[in-house]
């Protein structure tokens, strides 16, 4: 029973644990960990707004539990191109002192082969015959073909003072299952890996 009990648990964790996004690489300014100010803003780069709105509330929330001060830049950046003044403008008279902004690198379909497999049993104590009928019988699971869909996406942090770039990364997500599931897993992603790094945000004071 107890073993019952663990494995059943084991799968559970499995089940739960496992996450479409992972990690390529990333890179720091060796001179330059931090973004002096008060608030961040977070940026993503898509004509989504579904997209927009998930992603960029998903890591203000994770970064504010940081004690980091986010803010999404769809609430004070309307949808389309905007000039760099005006940007700057709108930037500056919400105290913004820093932002990320995550786009989309590439998008990559990839198809292959899932072998199919032959159930056993051993067949004791019978003639060749009897084997080999039982053998040609056997249930046999073939295969099949399943394609993957991979998105490389990539994180910059910049500091507005002198525009400089302090963190960059490009991560890979499989097949999310979905939008809400991969803003969460990303922005984990993301926020964890600054934190690991050393990489100070903008923050209240």
């Amino acid at each position: 029973m107890k073993t019952t009990t663990f494995f059943l648990i084991a799968i559970l964790f499995i089940i739960t644990g496992c996450t479409s996004t992972s990690l390529v690489g990333s890179w720091v300014d060796p001179e330059m960990k931090s973004i002096e100010g008060k608030s961040i803003a977070i940026f993503c780069l898509t004509p989504n707004l579904g997209v927009r709105d998930k992603l960029e509330t998903e890591m203000s929330d994770q970064f504010q539990a940081k004690g980091v001060n986010a803010m999404r830049s769809m609430d004070f950046i309307t949808p389309g191109k905007m000039e760099k003044e005006a940007i700057e403008m709108i930037l500056k008279l919400n105290n913004i002192t820093g932002v990320i902004i995550v786009s989309l690198l590439d998008k990559e379909k990839e198809t292959y082969y899932v072998p199919g497999s032959t159930v056993y049993s051993p067949y004791y104590a019978h003639p060749y015959y009897g084997y080999y009928g039982y053998r040609y019988s056997a249930v046999y699971d073939p295969g099949y073909y399943q394609t993957t869909t991979s998105y490389f996406i990539e994180c910059n942090a910049y500091r507005l003072s002198d525009e400089r770039l302090v963190y960059s990364s490009q991560s890979k997500t499989v097949d999310p299952s979905s939008l809400d599931r991969f803003a969460y897993e990303y922005a984990k992603v993301i926020v964890n890996d600054l934190e690991s790094k050393g990489v100070t945000l903008g923050a209240e004071k």
